[in-house]
């Protein structure tokens, strides 16, 4: 009877285990912001560069909101630097900027951030370098717009209007890059920038 009664709580507990392992992150953790919600408000450390600053238009503040970027929309990527798809997601991205950037009526009113979540400085220097990020990525060493988000898998793309409106939220590998360059041209075009 022991050994019966043993068993069944080795096997219990086994399942158990592997039902809480298999589980997606998210169980544990929320849902991230969705289109049509608002962004949670988070203060984050202003990039290290000033010409990262400068572009983000936050001035020399060493805390901004997403809110106090000089922009109509912006694209908020939140990105592991370990995450093998957002490695993949990356050089689309990057096109997905430098066409906005050379489009004169769009690159004012669009600017790109990335979060890195639980990544330090020098991976995120590292990353950026390798990757050939042409925009801000900053560090979220302990995860704290990590959280504020309800931790997203990465990568988890955010396209947020100057209102604090998701307009668009992703996970995973944007297979339409030219649906999102529309989306992001039709926001900019009908949100106007809101000078501090």
């Amino acid at each position: 009877m022991f050994m019966v009664c043993r068993k069944n709580k080795i096997c219990v507990f086994l399942i158990l285990v592997l039902f809480f392992a298999l589980q997606p992150q998210n169980v544990f953790c929320g849902t991230p912001p969705k289109q049509g919600e608002k962004l949670p408000e988070m203060s984050l450390t202003a990039p290290v560069s000033k010409n990262d600053s400068a572009y983000l238009g936050i001035g020399e503040k060493s805390l901004f909101l997403i809110q106090d970027i000089d922009a109509a929309v912006i694209v908020l990527e939140i990105i592991g630097v370990y995450c093998p798809v957002c490695h993949k997601q990356r050089p689309h991205i990057n096109r997905l900027f430098h066409r906005i950037s050379k489009n004169a009526d769009l690159s004012g009113k669009i600017k790109f951030l990335g979060i890195s979540a639980g990544a330090t400085p020098m991976e995120v220097a590292y990353y950026m370098k390798t990757s050939r990020v042409p925009y801000p990525v900053l560090p979220d060493e302990k995860f704290n717009a990590h959280k504020k988000l309800n931790q997203p898998l990465t990568p988890y793309t955010i396209v947020v209007t100057k209102d604090g409106q998701i307009r668009y939220a992703h996970l995973g590998l944007i297979q339409d890059m030219d649906g999102l360059f529309a989306t992001l041209k039709q926001l900019a075009d009908k949100t106007p920038v809101i000078k501090k």
